[in-house]
C-alpha cells in the first residue's frame, strides 16, 4: 500500500510565496554549504480560495539552476518545466525533478510562466508552497535562508522564508499504516502559565551531530475536531537542558502570554534545521500549556502538554527511534504513553524518511497518470471504431457487408468463448480458494450456535471462527488478484510470491530464499496467475499434508524462474498416489503445462517431498 496525500488545515498560516509577473521573477534558496541535490520537489500553494482551482497561482513554466556563485554568473542548469495543457499546472499536486549530478551553493527557480490575476486583469503572479531539496536523504533546504525578486510579502501567510518552513498542504511523511497509540501526554494541570516546569525528553544515548528536529503534534481519535492536541503556546526546544553545553534550538516565547507565540500547526509536523548542532538529549520545556478546557470534574480549566512524536534527524536517519524518554509528568490513560514519543507513529499514521514517502507519492501518481492514460486510450479507440464502423457501413458494398457481418459474428463467439474461459476460471478459483474455507467457517458456526443453546459457548470457538474469516478474507483477497493481477513488473510479482508464502506457512517453522534478480519488464498475466496458483496449491499441500517440522521455499530469477518447495515430512508414494483422488498432482501438471514449464516431484514414504518447477519468462 502506497502513502497517500492528506490535505490538511493550515492554521500555522504559512501558505507559501506568492510572486507578480516580471521579467526577472525567481526565488533563490541559500544552504550555506555546497549541496549535491539528489532529488528537487516543489509543492504548490494552497490557500483553499472558493472557487479557485486547487493548486490556483502555480507557475506555467519554471527552470531550475544551481550555482556557487550568488549572482548566478556561473551556473548549471538542473531542470526546466512547462504544463502540458492551458491551467494544468493549477491541479497538480507536486512537481519532482531528478538532479544531475552538479553541486552548488544556491539554488535558484526562475518562473517563465505567470498566471492572469482574477482581480487585477492588468496583472500577472505566481504562488510557490514549499522547496525540498534531498541530499543523502535529509532536506536540506529545510529552514534555509531564501531571497526572491517580484515579491508580494503578507505576514506568515505569504513570506520568502515559508518556501523552506517545512509547513505543506499537506501532512508529509505519513504512511499507510495505522498507528497503535495517541503519543505522549502530561497530567492534567489547573492553571496554563508553568515556567517550564513541564518538559519531555529524548535521550539520544551519545552525543552527536544534529541535522533536523521534527516535532508532530498530537491528533487523537477521540478528540476528532481537535488537531495540534495539547500542543504547548509558549515552549522552548533545548539541547542537554541543564548541562554546561545547553543551547537554545527554538525560542518561542514571544509575545509573553496571553499572546500567541506560535499560531498552533494543526496536523502538520513543525521542522527546524539544526545546522552544526551536536548534543545527547533534546528536551522541550513549556512555558504556557494548552487549554483543554473543562471536562475533567476536578476544575473548571485544565491545561496540558501533548504530542505524537518527537524526531532527532542526522543524514536521514531518525536517531530518536526508539530511544528513552524521561519528563516531568505523564498521563496515565489509555493511548497515551511516553514510550510513544518515539515509537514512529503519529496520532493517526506511521511516520516515513523523506525518501521514502516521496517515492510513495510519486509512484501513486505515477499509477494514477497510467490510468488516465489507459482510460483515454480506451475513449479514443471506442471513438476511432465507432467512425471507422460508421464509414465502413456508408461505403461498403453488400458483399463488403456480409463479410463484416461474418467477422462481428466470428468475433462475438470469439468473445464468449472468452468470457465462458474466464466464467470457469473464476468458477475454479472461487471453489479453489473460498469454498473449503465457507464450509469450514459454517461448520464452526453451527457448532458455535449448538454450544450457545447449551450454555457451552466459549473464546476457542469464536477465535476458531475469528480465524476463518480471516483466512477466507485472505483467500478471496488471493482470487481478486489472481482474476486482476496488480504486478506491474517482475520484482512486486517476486514480493508477492514471498508474502504468499509466509502467510500459507504462518505457524510452521519455514525459510524463504531468493536468488536472482527478476528481469526487466512485466510479466504476462495469465503467466502471474497461473505460477501464484500453482505455489499456494504446492504449499497448501505441503502444510496439509506432509507433517513437517521445516518448509523451506525458494525462487531464482536466472535464465528461468525455478519455483523449488522442499519439506522434511512424511512424503508419499508418488506412482501409488496418482490412483488416489484428492492428491493434487494433476492440478499441478495441468498448472505446468499451461506454463510450458518442467516438473520434478520428487517424494518417498518418510523422505518428505521436494517439488520444483522451472518455467520460462512470459512478458505482457
Amino acid at each position: 500500500m502506497l502513502p497517500k496525500l492528506i490535505p490538511s488545515l493550515q492554521t500555522h498560516r504559512r501558505i507559501g510565496f506568492h510572486g507578480h509577473g516580471a521579467e526577472t521573477a525567481w526565488v533563490i534558496v541559500d544552504f550555506g554549504r555546497e549541496v549535491t541535490p539528489e532529488k528537487i520537489v516543489l509543492f504548490p500553494a494552497r490557500p483553499a480560495i472558493a472557487g479557485d482551482p486547487p493548486s490556483a497561482g502555480f507557475p506555467s513554466s519554471l527552470q531550475i539552476d544551481i550555482s556557487s556563485d550568488k549572482g548566478f554568473s556561473t551556473s548549471v542548469h538542473v531542470a526546466r518545466w512547462k504544463e502540458e495543457a492551458v491551467s494544468a499546472g493549477e491541479r497538480i499536486d507536486f512537481l519532482s525533478f531528478k538532479g544531475n549530478g552538479t553541486s552548488g551553493r544556491f539554488l535558484r527557480i526562475r518562473v517563465t510562466g505567470f498566471r492572469d490575476d482574477p482581480l487585477q486583469p492588468s496583472r500577472q503572479y505566481y504562488r510557490l508552497g514549499e522547496v525540498i531539496v534531498l541530499e543523502r536523504g535529509q532536506n536540506v533546504a529545510l529552514s534555509c535562508p531564501v531571497t526572491s525578486t517580484a515579491s508580494t510579502e503578507i505576514s506568515r501567510r505569504w513570506e520568502a522564508r515559508n518556501l523552506t518552513d517545512g509547513y505543506l498542504w499537506c501532512l508529509p511523511l505519513r504512511g499507510p499504516e495505522s498507528s497503535p497509540t495517541n503519543g505522549y501526554r502530561s497530567e492534567i494541570a489547573d492553571r496554563a502559565v508553568v515556567s517550564d516546569a513541564a518538559w519531555v525528553e529524548v535521550d539520544l544515548g551519545v552525543s552527536q551531530p544534529i541535522d533536523e528536529v521534527h516535532l508532530v503534534t498530537a491528533y487523537p481519535r477521540d478528540f476528532a475536531d481537535q488537531p495540534g492536541f495539547g500542543f504547548p503556546t509558549h515552549f522552548r526546544v533545548l539541547a542537554d537542558a541543564g548541562t554546561a553545553d545547553a543551547t537554545e534550538i527554538l525560542n518561542e516565547l514571544e509575545p509573553p502570554y496571553p499572546g500567541e507565540a506560535l499560531p498552533n500547526p494543526g496536523s502538520a509536523q513543525l521542522m527546524f534545521a539544526t545546522p552544526g548542532l551536536t548534543a545527547q538529549r533534546i528536551r522541550i520545556t513549556c512555558e504556557a500549556l494548552w487549554r483543554r478546557g473543562p471536562g475533567s470534574g476536578r476544575s473548571p480549566e485544565e491545561y496540558l502538554m501533548a504530542m505524537s512524536e518527537l524526531q532527532v534527524w542526522r543524514e536521514g536517519k531518525n536517531l530518536a527511534a526508539g530511544r528513552p524518554v524521561e519528563f516531568s509528568s505523564s498521563s496515565t490513560e489509555p493511548g497515551w504513553t511516553p514510550t510513544a514519543l518515539t515509537d514512529g507513529y503519529s496520532s493517526r499514521e506511521e511516520l516515513l524518511d523523506w525518501p521514502a514517502w516521496l517515492t510513495g507519492i510519486e509512484r501513486a501518481e505515477a499509477l494514477r497518470a497510467e490510468l488516465r492514460h489507459v482510460q483515454l486510450s480506451i475513449q479514443i479507440q471506442r471513438e476511432t471504431l465507432r467512425q471507422r464502423l460508421l464509414w465502413g457501413a456508408i461505403g461498403s458494398t453488400l458483399v463488403i457487408s456480409l463479410l463484416g457481418l461474418i467477422g462481428f459474428l466470428w468475433l462475438r463467439a470469439r468473445a464468449a468463448r472468452v468470457q465462458e474461459e474466464l466464467r470457469s476460471s473464476i468458477a475454479r478459483d472461487l471453489h479453489d480458494e473460498i469454498g473449503a474455507s465457507l464450509s469450514h467457517l459454517a461448520l464452526q458456526s453451527d457448532l458455535a450456535q449448538q454450544q450457545l443453546l447449551r450454555g457451552e459457548l466459549g473464546p476457542e470457538r469464536l477465535a476458531a471462527i475469528s480465524a476463518g474469516a480471516r483466512q477466507t478474507l485472505d483467500h478471496m483477497r488471493d482470487v481478486i488478484w489472481l482474476l486482476v493481477p496488480r504486478a506491474s513488473n517482475w520484482s512486486e510479482l517476486s514480493h508477492r510470491l514471498q508474502s504468499i508464502s509466509s502467510r500459507i506457512l504462518d505457524g510452521v517453522k519455514h525459510e524463504i530464499v531468493v536468488e536472482g534478480e527478476p528481469p526487466e519488464g512485466k510479466p504476462a498475466i495469465e503467466w502471474s496467475r497461473n505460477v501464484v496458483t500453482f505455489l499456494k496449491e504446492v504449499l497448501t499441500n505441503a502444510r496439509r499434508h506432509s507433517e513437517a517440522e521445516n518448509i523451506r521455499v525458494s525462487f531464482d530469477w536466472g535464465e528461468t524462474l525455478v519455483l523449488e518447495v522442499e519439506d522434511n515430512g512424511r512424503g508419499f508414494d508418488t506412482v501409488a498416489s496418482r490412483d488416489t483422488s484428492g492428491t493434487g498432482l494433476e492440478n499441478l501438471e495441468q498448472r505446468a503445462a499451461l506454463l510450458r514449464a518442467s516438473l520434478d516431484i520428487r517424494s518417498g514414504p518418510g523422505e518428505g517431498t521436494t517439488v520444483r518447477l522451472s518455467v520460462p519468462f512470459s512478458k505482457g
